[in-house]
């Protein structure tokens, strides 16, 4: 549990890390380009949530 615990906080970390960089993005297409892997990213995220609340048996809402 502990690893999936980790690969979520990686996960979370690096769609904050991307929607920062689509902030600082100088154009459209950078922007673009870090908001996708920013929605990637937070959808791993998401899995990993899901998977760790079945496991633990905790309500997602509950987080």
């Amino acid at each position: 549990m502990g690893d999936l615990r980790t690969k979520l906080e990686r996960y979370e970390a690096k769609a904050v890390h991307c929607m920062k960089a689509a902030r600082e993005a100088p154009d459209e297409a950078g922007r673009a380009f870090y908001e996708e892997l920013a929605y990637y990213y937070d959808e791993l995220a998401t899995d990993f949530r899901r998977v760790l609340a079945k496991r633990t048996g905790v309500s997602l809402a509950a987080e």
